[in-house]
């Protein structure tokens, strides 16, 4: 275990292995894209399994290189922020990687964004163009009227039959001018933005963590896997799973399958039958719905060798039930923050309660909450971490970016944990989402756990409420989705819960059942949107 984290005592850092990128990273992002795509133009880069249409690097480059110059032609410059609210279709992929060519800025956004979100991210990037699509076409309009001050960013629509909408797929049209194509060069790409992410706003509204260029290139050069690797996962771009499984198809030399559809056990199965994915990213919220789902004992798991769950608590019940299925392959336990990429996974070996060690070339810190020293090994503390360079800040926000990026250029992730002494990092909880019950500390995460062992729980989700008007305390209380036909009632949950912890954990906010949980376009529970609807539920007195 052990030669996947080195752990420096003296600096009291830890380690993920040490690999030097492949790629140039004073190059561009759309150099290394075109490269890749020129040395192996047979290779199939992407599968669309709603039609069946494979792509192979040839097509995707042709159609990146025509998107590129009908880009150009339409007023796009170097510079430019461009907005891209889709989820996953044939062209999106192409066009995305064209604006990065191009040398644009992307900012990836979720098609699923209501206005007031959508608004609130058009407002601080200020883009000169918005890729949207049909289902959204309304909302994005809306939203770019309220926040782009009068200015009229030009709209392309993808896959749309509207007659009164720029279509995007007029961006793919024949240039003649194909063969004379060199990828422009990007000055300075440790400064140049190739990506603005969202953060992933469960705490607030999402700020704009910017990627550089160099950050990029450096991320493409440092994930070997192997050639025959078929990735799937349902995110869009917006979301780092989805981003890293683009940038994979290029880096790692993976064949990508897309969906344009929501989470499905069927099309999850489809993937897994038909087109046999072997790397795949889910949410544990999907991942529970599978397990459960009557057809997963008579699905063929023989093609997965890799199943990484993340974006939230995940089980050791839930992982020990999906890797019965793995025939070939098993569960891996990950972390990913969009200030870093991804950093922990349990690729060596599982070890129960752990999120795993650091990943490729990303290093990582436990610090005193209160007096920032750096903390050893079994010390419990705030994690930092750092990849080969810190993110390039928060756009147009130097406070929050100071407040986050530390003097030596490690990121605050926000989270509370502790390495063991092989270098296995235990998560306790996010930081923001710990709240205390008459001064003990409630950690919503290991409520969550308890409940969810629970017969008859599909999706559980642990909140705050307050005590007294004055709020002078916190109570946890359990928001619960029952799976379909169950009977389970709040005795039942007060009952099984209090058998199992101390008093103060009790849940004296009260057990709480809904139809759903809000949640972000991964998956993952939006959990001040769940204690905004108990809330309003149950009023701010917090009488249950």
């Amino acid at each position: 275990m052990a030669h996947l984290c080195t752990y420096d005592g003296q600096s009291r850092t830890w380690y993920g292995p040490s690999v030097t990128p492949v790629y140039n990273p004073a190059a561009s992002v759309g150099q290394i894209f075109n490269d890749i795509l020129q040395r192996s133009p047979s290779r199939i880069i992407q599968i669309d399994i709603d039609t069946g249409a494979q792509m192979n690097c040839a097509e995707f480059r042709r159609r990146m290189i025509r998107a590129v110059q009908n880009l150009t032609a339409a007023g796009l410059v170097k510079g430019d922020t461009v907005a891209l609210a889709n989820g996953n279709s044939e062209n999106v992929g192409p066009i995305f990687c064209a604006l990065l060519t191009l040398g644009a800025t992307v900012n990836p956004l979720a098609p699923g964004f209501n206005k007031q979100d959508m608004a609130h991210m058009l407002n601080l990037t200020q883009p000169t163009m918005i890729f949207c699509e049909d289902s959204n076409y309304e909302t994005v309009k809306a939203a770019s009227v309220e926040a782009l001050h009068g200015t009229s960013p030009l709209l392309f629509v993808v896959e749309s039959e509207r007659p009164d909408v720029r279509h995007a797929e007029e961006l793919l049209k024949e240039t003649g001018r194909e063969e004379s194509f060199f990828p422009p060069q990007i000055e300075n790409s440790r400064e140049s933005s190739a990506l603005i992410l969202c953060s992933s706003g469960s705490t607030g509204l999402p700020k704009g963590v910017c990627w550089s260029h160099a950050y990029v290139i450096n991320m493409l050069g440092s994930y070997p896997i192997a050639d025959s690797t078929v990735s799937f996962n349902f995110s869009p771009l917006y979301w780092g799973s989805g981003l890293f499984t683009m940038l994979g198809s290029f880096g790692t030399a993976s064949t990508r399958l897309i969906t344009r559809k929501p989470f499905c056990a069927e099309t999850f199965f489809l993937a897994i039958e038909k087109y046999r994915a072997s790397f795949i990213f889910m949410p544990p919220a999907y991942a529970n719905q599978i397990v459960r789902h009557e057809r997963a004992s008579e699905v063929d798991f023989s093609s997965v060798k890799m199943l990484a769950l993340g974006g939230s608590f995940v089980s050791e019940e839930l992982r020990d039930r999906f890797d019965r299925l793995l025939p070939n392959g098993r569960t891996f336990n990950t972390v990913g923050i969009s200030e870093v990429g991804w950093v922990t996974g349990d690729l060596g070996q599982r070890k129960r309660g752990s999120v795993g060690t650091p990943m490729i070339n990303v290093s990582a810190k436990i610090v005193d909450e209160v007096t920032g020293q750096d903390l050893g090994v079994g010390e419990r503390g705030e994690v930092l971490f750092r990849f080969l360079e810190p993110f390039n800040g928060y756009f147009d926000n130097p406070e929050a970016t100071k407040a986050t990026i530390e003097d030596r250029g490690y990121t605050r992730s926000g989270d509370i944990g502790h390495f063991d002494e092989d270098g296995y990092l235990f998560l306790m909880d996010r930081q923001k989402d710990i709240f205390k019950y008459r001064n003990f500390t409630i950690s919503p995460s290991e409520l969550e756990s308890i409940v969810g062992r629970l017969n008859g729980v599909r999706e559980v989700c642990v909140v705050a409420v307050p005590e007294d008007a004055e709020r002078t305390s916190e109570l946890p209380a359990v928001v619960i989705v029952r799976q379909a036909g169950s009977t389970l009632d709040a005795e039942q949950v007060t009952s099984y819960v209090e058998g199992q912890v101390s008093d103060f954990k009790r849940l004296r906010g009260g057990v709480h059942f809904v139809e759903e949980l809000p949640k972000t376009q991964s998956g993952k529970n939006l959990r001040r949107k769940v204690q905004e609807m108990l809330w309003a539920k149950i009023g701010s007195s917090g009488s249950c």
